[in-house]
């Protein structure tokens, strides 16, 4: 196997032109706004830039965030950081429970070989139907990722 080819990759499901979309309205209403209320040029240029800037970063944060396994290892990309371990330097993968504000349950987290803990994006029981069994899948390329299987 190649180290580029994907294994698995977990994201937001459904068509990316909702998320989008709806960005799109909420740039629109505020252009619209700062355009219909005359405020002048140079203020209303500073006040598109910031909606646009914002607006830039929160299609970002629907859009980017998603885990990626390939027969190297774990790729975990959030709005701005990527993180990628080799099988080598992953610990340990686990089910836990979500955060108590969370409206998850359970959620899937990478231990690495440092101690730290990482909770995978998308790869939780709302994502992913059976998560014990994807997380004990996962285990098995663990396993067999390091030589021990």
């Amino acid at each position: 196997m190649s180290g580029d080819s994907v294994i698995r990759a977990y994201r937001r499901r459904g068509p990316a032109w909702r998320p989008l979309g709806a960005v799109a309205i909420l740039f629109a209403a505020g252009v619209g706004e700062v355009l219909l209320n005359g405020v002048p040029f140079w203020p209303a240029v500073a006040l598109i830039t910031v909606l646009l800037m914002a607006d830039g970063w929160l299609a970002l944060a629907l859009l980017r965030p998603r885990t990626v396994v390939r027969p190297t290892g774990i790729t975990s990309h959030a709005v701005l950081r990527r993180r990628t371990w080799a099988w080598h330097d992953i610990r340990e993968l686990r089910v836990e429970d979500a955060r108590q504000d969370s409206s998850m349950r359970f959620v899937a987290c990478l231990y690495d070989t440092a101690g730290h803990r990482t909770v995978l994006p998308f790869l939780n029981e709302r994502c992913v139907p059976d998560l014990h069994a994807e997380v004990e899948f996962l285990r098995g390329l663990l396993a067999s990722g390091r030589g021990v299987a």
